[in-house]
């Protein structure tokens, strides 16, 4: 288990800027918002749920508390990560985004760019950011949530 706190802060916000946890996925480099994620850890088996779509990745007991995995290599049209899951909330929910490998923690002074609807990933991009000297795609944490909340419950098929 990694708190963010051990991650390199490379690059400060400058005035107005945010914070994100940089990140490969799918050979993409994606960003989430720091302020939506909560810690890293590191790779582990999660128990498979049956009928689940490929991008769910599995459950995953934390501390005592059982949390969906959702695998953004799968959700973004790539093969299944084995990397690391990075523990979010949103929506006073918590889950695991699993990823390929972990970046830093980058902050940027540039705008968040819209992305179109190619990019956009069924709605789990919510558009493009300059971090660091290479932009990275920004995951719209609550709309993953919702994704993967709807195909638990079948009704998003």
């Amino acid at each position: 288990m990694t708190g963010l706190e051990g991650l390199d802060a490379e690059l400060l916000p400058e005035a107005g800027g945010a914070r994100y946890l940089v990140a490969r996925s799918a050979d993409t480099r994606v960003a989430i918002p720091l302020a939506e994620a909560r810690e890293i850890i590191a790779t582990r088996v999660l128990t498979r749920l049956p009928g689940a779509p490929t991008w769910i990745a599995g459950l995953l007991n934390l501390r005592g508390t059982v949390l969906t995995v959702v695998d953004l290599d799968a959700r973004l049209g790539g093969s299944a990560a084995a990397g690391p899951v990075v523990v979010v909330e949103r929506e006073g929910r918590t889950f695991g985004v699993r990823v390929s490998a972990v970046e830093a923690v980058q902050g940027t002074g540039g705008e968040e760019l819209p992305v179109d609807a190619a990019r956009a990933a069924g709605g789990v991009v919510r558009g493009l950011v300059p971090v660091g000297e290479r932009p990275a795609l920004v995951v719209d944490v609550a709309a993953l949530l919702r994704t993967a909340l709807a195909d638990a419950t079948g009704s998003n098929s």
